[in-house]
């Protein structure tokens, strides 16, 4: 009896490690399974004020306090931006204008972002 187990031992390993194997494959290729490390924002940007255009947009760990900070593109109000985030965190956001053809603005506080997705990417508008 004991040839007999043997002699099913070693296939009934290998079918094993190929089952597992194949599991953990799919459930790291399964989008949104894992959540990822860092997410990817896109949005528009809109500053309230009159003759005024959103200059750049930041967010602020309210773990750590490290700041992130995206240009805002397409000089008009709104604009558009681009940015990536360590996920799990939550963070501060702070828009930058200026008024049309001055050097000078200001602030905005628009609010929190609170980051904790599987997703790799979203979109998010933000307006201050």
């Amino acid at each position: 009896m004991s040839k007999g187990r043997s002699k099913w031992t070693v296939p009934t390993i290998i079918i094993v490690i190929v089952v597992v194997a194949l599991a953990i494959y799919f459930i790291v290729q399964t989008p949104g399974f894992i959540k990822p490390k860092e997410v990817t924002l896109t949005g528009t940007v809109t500053t309230t004020g009159t003759g005024t255009t959103p200059e750049k947009i930041t967010f602020t760990s309210m773990r750590d306090g490290k700041t992130y900070v995206a240009v805002v593109v397409g000089g008009g109000n709104p604009g558009t931006y681009t940015i990536s985030l360590p996920n799990g965190d939550s963070y501060k956001v702070t828009i930058t204008w200026k008024i049309l053809g001055l050097l000078t603005g200001g602030t905005a506080d628009a609010g929190t972002l609170n980051l904790d997705t599987f997703e790799t990417s979203i979109e998010k508008n933000w307006a201050g």
